[in-house]
């Protein structure tokens, strides 16, 4: 149990405090279907699960409209209903329908993402690290990254470093191919393409 601490509106959003913390954000119409007050004790997972049948259609609809916009993985999904302030047994049930009928889906989405910015000067570390910051699992990752293999790595690593290499090309040669080397590898790429390119284009 859990006790309410405070209640604020802002605007037609009610943000709730228990045990001195934010517990929740929501707006107004809905929190007034299970109104709270000061001092109430209170098991926010049963509050959540009183509420959750009135937003579903609501959350639903949210849902497909922010998908018509772009695609998402399923954590970005999460996010943004939370911040639209559905409560979690909601953000659960529509996540799961939309895996059913492949609205969402990881994999294909990681697949996807693989191909476009495989054809761009992008580091194989530096994609891996954007797909898990999306929520993508290692598995779904470790079949896109496929798409970076060694030899599109050193093309597009030789591709980044021509791009930067005006920025060092004035300075002494050891302190130019340090540096350029040092800004491939913060792009994300393997040691073996940065040594590749940066030989290349000094040659």
């Amino acid at each position: 149990m859990a006790t309410i601490t405070g209640i604020e509106i802002d605007r037609g959003t009610v943000s709730v405090y228990a045990d001195g913390a934010l517990a929740m954000k929501l707006k107004k119409v809905y929190f007034d279907r299970q109104p709270l007050k000061e001092g109430d004790e209170v098991d926010i997972e049963v509050w959540e699960n009183r509420l959750a049948p009135a937003q579903f259609n609501d959350a639903w609809e949210a849902a497909l409209t922010s998908l018509d916009r772009s695609a998402r993985t399923e954590k970005e999904l999460r996010a943004s209903l939370k911040r639209r302030g559905y409560v979690a047994p909601v953000i659960d049930a529509v996540a799961e329908r939309l895996k059913e009928t492949g609205l969402i889906d990881d994999a294909r989405y990681a697949e996807r993402m693989a191909e476009l910015q495989a054809q761009k000067p992008v580091g194989l570390y530096a994609f891996k690290r954007k797909l898990m910051s999306k929520g993508i699992a290692e598995d779904d990752a470790a079949e896109a990254l496929a798409a970076f293999d060694e030899d599109q790595q050193r093309d597009a690593c030789l591709e980044a470093a021509r791009r930067l290499f005006r920025k060092y090309e004035a300075l002494p040669p050891r302190e130019s191919r340090a540096k350029l080397s040092q800004a491939l590898a913060r792009r994300g790429f393997g040691w073996d393409a940065i040594e590749s390119a940066v030989e290349q284009l000094f040659e």
